[in-house]
């Protein structure tokens, strides 16, 4: 491995990913952010700029959700979890209010019509996760079944409780019992104050001009306020200790750029999944305009975003993985045995943010040569 440069840029780049180095540096300016390669199983980059310090962790926001939905897929290979199946065959509650036939795909798919919950929340009750399920599951749906509508937030409730139902235990520990120890990485659902990858923990911040991209609309359905604000938190809160400390799948798991790059470069070489599963999760289940965004998403049957919408998976046509709030982008490239994390701790808006789109696009100008 090569140091790399230059000053603003720390870190190291193996021989031949220099024009990565040299990506990441000009993106990075002024910001505080890593990004870390696995290719073949070895980890060939790992730089961090803005003080962004090798070993220093943030929140993954909906980064989050691709974490979640490899722990799911294992769910799916034990045979606990049938994503053909009606979500009711193993949460008989969700048939409520004509949802008995949405299957466990469309519902991880974003396309169970239940991006918000319904009652006015307070910040407390985002510890009870089981609660906010179960009032999810009496709802009706916003939007016919079948439709996606980014699920925000209640993403994390639905799949947490799917996989409670399924196998007796929350995300966080599959995640952490069959993911982050085995492979050793800097990776928490839940990360308690005690733990020593909290010292590690940088704050996010956000850019003066800071929007969701929900918002970036001239006119914002006033819908989204409920998909999220509800309950009014500030995006920066959930690096807090009372809510980075819950299980929440959708927004709130703590992790290294070269965690997350690690993880998904062993999911794209076949050391997680076998391959006829990794080859099912890539397939679509939903994919449709948002109605309360108009964005396009296309999400495949445990919750991986997948290539063709404005969300930043590079130009592989078989990537897989979830971006996070603020530029944040985590992926695999399995045609290319490829896992990729940018992440960052300074927030900007989509509409005003190429750092993650122009270091991936120099790294796929590499690996698929």
């Amino acid at each position: 491995m090569i140091q790399a440069g230059p000053d603003a840029v720390t870190g190291v780049v193996a021989p031949g990913y220099e024009p990565v180095r040299e990506a990441f540096a000009a993106s990075a300016e002024g910001s505080a952010c890593a990004f870390a390669v696995s290719v073949g199983g070895r980890l060939v980059c790992d730089l961090h700029a803005g003080g962004f310090g090798p070993d220093a962790a943030t929140v993954l926001y909906s980064g989050t959700k691709g974490v979640a939905a490899t722990a799911l897929l294992l769910l799916f290979e034990d045979g606990a979890l049938d994503l053909d199946a009606p979500v009711a065959e193993v949460w008989p509650e969700f048939a409520a209010a004509g949802k008995a036939e949405i299957t466990v795909a469309t519902l991880l798919a974003h396309a169970a019509g239940l991006p918000a919950v319904e009652r006015p929340l307070e910040r407390h009750d985002l510890a009870e996760p089981r609660a906010l399920a179960a009032g999810l599951a009496a709802q009706a749906p916003m939007f016919p079944p079948g439709v996606p509508s980014y699920h925000a937030v209640t993403w994390g409730w639905l799949a947490a409780e799917l996989a409670f139902r399924a196998c007796g235990s929350t995300l966080g520990a599959v995640i952490r019992d069959r993911l982050a120890e085995p492979l050793a990485l800097d990776l928490r659902l839940g990360l308690a104050a005690g733990d020593p990858l909290a010292s590690r923990l940088v704050r996010p911040r956000l850019a003066p001009d800071y929007r969701l991209t929900a918002f970036t609309a001239d006119e914002p359905d006033p819908r989204l306020e409920c998909v999220y604000g509800n309950p009014p938190i500030p995006i920066d809160a959930w690096a807090d200790p009372d809510l980075r400390s819950i299980e929440a799948p959708a927004v709130n798991a703590v992790a290294t750029a070269r965690a997350m790059a690690t993880l998904y470069g062993a999911l794209a070489c076949g050391r997680i999944l076998r391959p006829e599963t990794l080859a099912r999760a890539g397939q679509t289940a939903a994919d449709g305009n948002d109605p309360l965004t108009g964005r396009r998403l296309r999400y495949g049957p445990s919750g991986y975003e997948l290539t063709g919408t404005p969300s930043e998976l590079g130009p592989a046509a078989d990537a897989i993985g979830h971006t996070g709030a603020g530029g944040g982008a985590h992926g695999a490239w399995p045609g290319l045995r490829t896992g990729f994390s940018f992440l960052p701790a300074d927030l900007r808006s989509q509409d005003a943010d190429r750092r993650a789109a122009d270091v991936v696009a120099a790294l796929h100008r590499v690996v698929a040569v």
